[in-house]
């Protein structure tokens, strides 16, 4: 791909998802400890870089935007541990990535992360280039959008837009000698698993076919064929997200809170399982996967949640970027009078632990990195307080997933968006869930939801680099600690004026109108005081060294 001094553009505008899906927009992906968009995201742009070369990689490099994302935030949030493990084949759910720099050294694998003279489009995509010990080369441009999910945007030059939730091959045809027609039929021929297939034609004029299909075309005799003609590679790609996209998916069920319950009183079925009439209809699965997805989900975030209680928080080492402060809330709770009632202090128990982030506990997004985590320490606490049925807690874990597909519906959850766009939505869905869970019906869900976002809406997006979780430890428990109470609020019948659906368009309209510098960055907020410029200075000092190596 060029890298002269000019700007990438190809699409004029941010789309969102078709019916946003339960395990891959709000609840995924299911991985080691750390930010969804920046160390899962990175991690799965990494197994696409890895496909683009058949042999071992020698060189990559990873250009950012010269308005982007700098040294200290590549360090900070763990991307740089992301990218490198991804283009070494270890998928977010594996422990290796923490080694990631450690073993791409070892490999001898020369990296280095860099700043480009020129602005990718959108501003925070990566450009990578590749290279193999054969010599075989590939270049991506691929943007980690948030919650795990990746766009690409091209992939050796040739434009396309692609979120990996289909299995694809790009056929690149140098010399012009495939007739369309012939790969058309082809792919006509796969059958069901046939998605798509688009021409594709780079700046230089060479040709090339994308084709999507709903199962592996590892091993397709036809794509082995292609390997004899002079001029032709197939490069196949890997669908990367839990649910893959099916040729029959169908419209969305409902897109408000009201659609939702409307479906349930016209097919005289429960609240619920309206819920996952949408799953269905959206991923192709049937009830029982869809049950057993939600079973795995609660089993991993259970782990989280009792991980420092099970390990003893004084034997969970702390690490330079993040200490253990439930070691210090274990020490308080034991030492002193709290202030806070029993609800609260359990709910931060598990909060504590949920933010330790320790290697090999999974944790499962929701929506942002250790969302899922924040949202059922609240849901456990409060299951265990009132004898709540493993039944009921499921149901709630499924209404939370459809306020989170709807949040996805009508704004961009996150932190783009602003921190509404990630706790605040956290928090409604968390909400919501204990709603469901106490017994309350619809309209207290939806109330408990929207009370949620009036109170989180216009916090910025502003975590310090090298600041040690700040701000967001403060935001994301109390997304946790508060829910319980908007919950109370809405069970009582108080009406918070607002529908659900519209506090997410105006989160919608605020990241449109108002200037992303406000919205997410770290020139705003908490991230403009002199503590937090020193903060940023340290680390990046730091990623100068970690972000580069050659080997000797």
């Amino acid at each position: 791909m060029s890298t002269s001094n000019t700007t990438i553009s190809f699409f004029e505008q941010d789309f969102f998802p078709e019916s946003p899906d339960f395990f891959n927009h709000v609840f995924g992906p299911i991985m080691q400890p750390g930010s969804s968009s920046e160390f899962a995201g990175p991690a799965r742009i990494g197994n696409l870089v890895r496909a683009l070369v058949r042999d071992d990689i020698k060189k990559v490099r990873f250009g950012f935007s010269k308005e982007g994302k700098d040294s200290a935030y590549l360090v900070n949030f763990m991307s740089d541990r992301g990218y490198l493990g991804g283009i070494l084949g270890f998928s977010p759910e594996d422990e290796r990535l923490f080694d990631a720099v450690a073993i791409a050294r070892e490999k001898r694998i020369a990296y280095d992360f860099y700043t480009l003279p020129y602005n990718n489009q959108p501003l925070n995509a990566v450009i990578v280039t590749v290279e193999s010990v054969t010599g075989e080369t590939g270049s991506l441009l691929a943007d980690s959008t948030g919650g795990g999910m990746i766009e690409v945007l091209a992939v050796n030059a040739f434009h396309l837009r692609w979120i990996a939730d289909s299995h694809a091959v790009l056929i690149e045809d140098a010399e012009g000698v495939l007739e369309g027609k012939e790969v058309y039929a082809w792919a006509r021929g796969l059958g069901e698993t046939f998605l798509s297939v688009i021409d594709l034609e780079r700046p230089d004029g060479s040709r090339g076919y994308f084709v999507e299909t709903s199962s592996s075309l590892a091993g397709n005799a036809y794509l082995q064929s292609l390997g004899s003609i002079s001029g032709v590679r197939s490069i196949i790609l890997p669908a990367l997200l839990p649910v893959v996209r099916i040729r029959d998916r169908k419209p969305q069920l409902f897109t408000t809170v009201a659609e939702w319950r409307q479906v349930a009183d016209e097919q005289h079925i429960s609240f619920v399982q309206a819920a996952i009439e949408y799953e269905k209809r959206s991923s192709g699965w049937d009830q029982e996967q869809i049950w057993a997805y939600f079973e795995r989900i609660a089993d991993i975030l259970d782990g989280q949640i009792h991980a420092l209680e099970r390990l003893g928080p004084e034997n969970v080492l702390d690490t330079p970027t993040l200490p253990i402060y439930g070691k210090l809330w274990d020490r308080y709770i034991r030492g002193k009078q709290r202030i806070s009632d029993d609800l609260t202090n359990h709910i931060l128990i598990h909060a504590f632990s949920t933010n330790a982030k320790i290697p090999g506990v999974k944790l499962v997004p929701g929506p942002m990195g250790t969302g899922g985590g924040y949202l059922f320490s609240a849901v456990d606490a409060v299951r265990e307080k009132y004898g709540y049925s493993r039944e009921k807690v499921i149901e709630s874990l499924i209404v939370a997933a459809a306020l989170g597909a709807l949040a996805f519906t009508h704004t961009h959850v996150n932190g783009n968006a602003g921190c509404v766009a990630e706790s605040g939505v956290c928090c409604a869905m968390t909400s919501g869930a204990l709603v469901w869970l106490a017994g309350g019906d619809s309209y207290a869900v939806e109330s408990a939801a929207s009370m949620a976002l009036q109170a989180s809406i216009g916090i910025p997006c502003d975590p310090i680099p090298g600041g040690l979780e700040f701000p967001c430890l403060t935001r994301t428990f109390r997304a946790a600690v508060s829910a319980p109470m908007y919950a109370d609020l809405a069970l009582s019948g108080i009406d918070p004026l607002i529908p659900y659906h519209e506090m997410l368009q105006e989160i919608e309209r605020n990241f449109r109108e108002v200037s992303h510098t406000y919205l997410c960055s770290t020139q705003t907020g908490c991230c403009r005081t002199p503590a937090a410029q020193a903060c940023f200075e340290r680390l990046d000092a730091e990623a100068a060294i970690t972000l580069h190596y050659v080997p000797a």
